[in-house]
């Protein structure tokens, strides 16, 4: 006779209005609106545990072309978002609008140092920038819309 096994696993979740992280003579990252379950205190401070907040992490991905600087401003954008492009050959670069599904919400050519992406008919969100040079992608800006 077969033996039968059952596992469950479990854990931490929490919903919290706020967080960030302190520095000093050391680091502390913290939770606001979270209920404390542990606290140690001394006659410097107390410090109670909670849910430990995560790093957002952005990487740019691309191959480096170090003649060319790139910025995409304002961001956050509420219509139209600037391209600045100085150095390199623009008649080889093109752009990618890409939502937060990675559906495509608009392409195009670079043809001068500055381009103006028009994000007025979209939705408030987070969306990806791409720009290519000769089709191999060189830098991925993350742009959010209000």
């Amino acid at each position: 006779m077969a033996a039968m096994m059952s596992v469950a696993s479990f854990s931490q979740s929490s919903v919290v209005s706020a967080g960030g992280e302190a520095t000093g003579d050391g680091s502390v990252s913290f939770s606001v609106g979270q209920t404390a379950y542990m606290t140690a205190a001394n006659e410097n401070g107390s410090l109670s545990q909670g849910v430990q907040q995560a790093y957002v992490i952005t990487e740019e991905t691309g191959i480096e072309i170090t003649q060319i600087q790139l910025r995409a401003f304002p961001n956050p954008t509420n219509d139209v978002l600037n391209l600045t492009i100085d150095g390199g050959d623009f008649k080889k670069m093109t752009y990618a609008l890409y939502n937060n599904t990675s559906k495509l919400m608009t392409k195009g050519s670079i043809n001068g140092s500055e381009t103006q992406i028009s994000m007025g008919a979209y939705k408030a969100g987070v969306y990806f920038l791409e720009v290519k040079a000769d089709g191999k992608a060189v830098k991925r800006f993350k742009v959010v819309k209000n």
